[in-house]
């Protein structure tokens, strides 16, 4: 163990240093400038003009640097390069034999030079890039998409057939408030939904490393482990299965909607949150492993500010709890079991308590009325039904076994009991069965459980 310890904190040693020496991708933000025209000098691509005749349009951003805004994409790369871009994207779809592409490619390739950093352009071959080629249906070339905060909001395929059309196309993606003309229909907003989510998919698998992956999993294990032990006693791995479905719902909800940006904070004073996984340091720790930082005295967040999040570590977190569950499942489940019953047993006890309680004050207020007339409440074992039976001071239990309103055989012993009065008297005991209900105290009301079935008399 000590071994594999050692051997995890080198490889993250040097993925570090890996990171430090490649180049920090360059974003140039400039705010639109009015009358901002995303085609300006973009012309210039296919028919260069004479030097003496190449003007900055007025008005226009600095022309960024090719290597900043343009970017031959792979899947490795997508999270970084178009998921988590600060600026639009033009997601390009290509292959190396394909005309048109050719035409179009260096066009895109000079807007967004020209568009001073505030759009990026990322190639992708079709050929060496099939996942992503599919992930989008892409079924023709060249197929260009609009990508802004991680969503997919427009696209065309081929040639664009004028100026105009590109124009408008850049407008409704880079500018704020501005919509695509002609306009998107509700069919492709859905089929847009469709193919971001499969994109941020394929994204976030692939920026996952497999050894980052399995130190995860080996963490997270280890932590539900550790939660049991800490919680301890006959249904420890019972109530730490509440907790650990707790946060795999807490992951669910991000991966199902990595947009949104309220489900990337818990409140760990929420009511369920507090009991069953605030109180639980492995919980808190599983957390913080898969993102999750403090945020405030009582909440913790992760992505924050963030337009979308990376889903990678929660789909391998979620993914290690059901492992968790299911290898335990046995145990959960008997441990449920006796939990259940243990609940159960206090709710009965609370319940005889309360109705014990309610039957005195029952009976007491009653003594205090004057009556010879009186009122037993009575109820066979097992059964909800109370019958009222209407009888005198001076009747006796033989009275009451004779008004029985469910039926007995010949000989069968009735025991009667009274929780209120701690009395308890069996139909073959006849001295008791000859005294009176007041002599009994159980004027002017009482509650009596009879039971039937204790044996031949």
């Amino acid at each position: 163990d000590e071994e594999a310890e050692r051997r995890a904190m080198e490889e993250a040693a040097e993925a570090e240093a890996a990171a430090r020496e490649e180049p920090e991708m360059k974003t140039v933000t400039v705010d639109y400038p009015k009358d901002f025209d995303p085609l300006a000098g973009a012309a210039a691509s296919v028919a260069p003009l004479p030097k003496q005749h190449q003007q900055k349009p007025e008005g226009a951003p600095t022309p960024a640097k090719k290597e900043d805004v343009v970017f031959e994409g792979t899947t490795e790369e997508l999270q970084k390069l178009v998921i988590e871009s600060p600026v639009p994207v033009l997601l390009d779809v290509y292959a190396d034999w394909c005309g048109p592409c050719k035409q179009l490619t260096p066009a895109l390739e000079q807007i967004c030079v020209n568009a001073g950093g505030m759009l990026r352009l990322v190639k992708i071959n079709t050929d060496q890039q099939r996942q992503i080629s599919g992930a989008l249906e892409v079924k023709s070339l060249p197929t260009v998409f609009g990508v802004k905060d991680g969503k997919i909001l427009n696209s065309f395929q081929g040639l664009p057939r004028d100026e105009g059309m590109v124009r408008d196309f850049l407008m409704g993606l880079m500018v704020p408030g501005q919509k695509f003309n002609p306009p998107v229909s509700s069919e492709d907003e859905e089929r847009y939904k469709d193919l971001s989510g499969k994109l941020l998919k394929l994204a976030a698998g692939a920026s996952f490393s497999f050894s980052a992956r399995e130190r995860l999993e080996n963490h997270v294990t280890k932590l539900l482990d550790e939660l049991v032990a800490t919680i301890g006693g006959e249904t420890g791995m019972a109530v730490a299965d509440d907790s650990a479905r707790v946060l795999r719902s807490l992951m669910a909800n991000i991966i199902n909607n990595p947009f949104e940006e309220k489900f990337r904070r818990v409140k760990l004073d929420n009511k369920v949150i507090a009991a069953k996984v605030a109180q639980h340091q492995p919980c808190l720790s599983i957390l913080k492993s898969i993102g999750f930082a403090p945020d405030g005295d009582s909440a913790m967040a992760v992505a924050k500010g963030k337009k979308v999040v990376n889903i990678a570590p929660f789909v391998v977190g979620r993914g290690c709890i059901d492992k968790w569950i299911d290898r335990n499942r046995y145990q959960i489940a008997a441990e449920g079991r006796k939990r259940r019953d243990e609940a159960e047993r206090v709710r009965l006890a609370e319940e005889a308590a309360n109705n014990m309680e309610d039957e005195s004050e029952e009976e007491e207020e009653s003594e205090e009325e004057e009556s010879t007339s009186c009122v037993i409440k009575l109820r066979l074992e097992g059964k909800k039904k109370v019958h009222d039976i209407e009888m005198d001071a001076e009747d006796t239990l033989f009275m009451l076994l004779d008004r029985l309103p469910f039926p007995v055989e010949d000989g069968e012993t009735v025991q009667f009991t009274c929780a209120a009065r701690r009395l308890i008297v069996k139909s073959t005991e006849d001295d008791k069965m000859s005294k009176t209900l007041s002599e009994l105290r159980l004027m002017p009301a009482a509650s009596i459980v009879a039971k039937i079935g204790e044996g031949k008399a």
